[in-house]
């Protein structure tokens, strides 16, 4: 599962705070709830191994992303049941009867938030700012999304496909590049590195019904190449958008 302690979300909305308000791991229930029973143990075992197995065969995940998963699988078969449990209970207490409980807000994602400063890309608007807070219609996408391409493109080709650079600007990307051939393969293909080198992506994006997140159900690649088009395209002109920085 990818985790991460800091990452970016985009609020789609009027009210920023009110979205993000249900996430909140802060928020106390007044009785603990059950996360997980006991006597489930065998069951919930037998499904994280098939919930794995139905990622590692889906075909959206990297070679390298497979050999991860399938890590985890066999680490989960060759536990008991009632180990399984415990780790996976490792979080929430445990009550009389054994099972997992808590009185934290399950739905939460976030222990603190603020405005985007710190790590996070800003808007940059059709007026030339750099903003945190945006409406779609006034943020200029075209240099926010697939921006240099060409830039990125070029680097691969030199440092990955051997050619040789010509002009000056190639032979300093060149310079500055020739010896990360390691960093190069960690996306595999081509696409992918110029995808996640200009997408305009965020690990997590909420609204008023929903809050969605990068996790172990999808490659990385996958969402960073379809985060823009999924998540920010359909969406009205009008639409308040707001970059966050949230501490898990």
């Amino acid at each position: 599962m990818i985790e991460r302690n800091f990452f970016e979300t985009i609020v789609a909305g009027e009210n920023p705070a009110s979205i993000m308000q249900p996430y909140n791991k802060n928020i106390l229930l007044e009785k603990p709830v059950i996360v997980y029973k006991f006597e489930d143990a065998e069951f919930l075992k037998a499904k994280h191994i098939e919930f794995y197995n139905g990622l590692i065969y889906s075909g959206n995940f990297t070679d390298d992303e497979v050999e991860n998963l399938k890590e985890t699988r066999d680490e989960i078969m060759h536990v008991s049941a009632e180990d399984f449990f415990y780790d996976l209970a490792g979080e929430y207490d445990i009550d009389d009867d054994g099972n997992a409980v808590t009185n934290k807000n399950l739905n939460g994602k976030y222990s603190f938030y603020q405005n985007g400063k710190l790590f996070s890309v800003p808007f940059i608007t059709l007026d030339g700012r750099e903003v945190f807070q945006a409406r779609k219609k006034d943020v200029d996408w075209a240099k926010m999304h697939l921006n240099g391409k060409k830039v990125y493109e070029n680097a691969w080709d030199m440092v990955m496909g051997k050619k040789q650079p010509k002009t000056d600007e190639e032979k300093i990307i060149y310079e500055n590049m020739r010896n990360r051939v390691e960093y190069f393969r960690l996306f595999e293909t081509k696409d992918n590195y110029v995808m996640q080198s200009t997408a305009f992506w965020a690990y997590a994006f909420v609204d008023e019904n929903k809050w969605t997140e990068l996790d172990e159900t999808t490659s990385q690649f996958e969402w960073v190449k379809n985060f823009y088009d999924r998540f920010i395209k359909p969406l009205d002109d009008n639409t308040l958008l707001t970059i966050l920085e949230c501490k898990k």
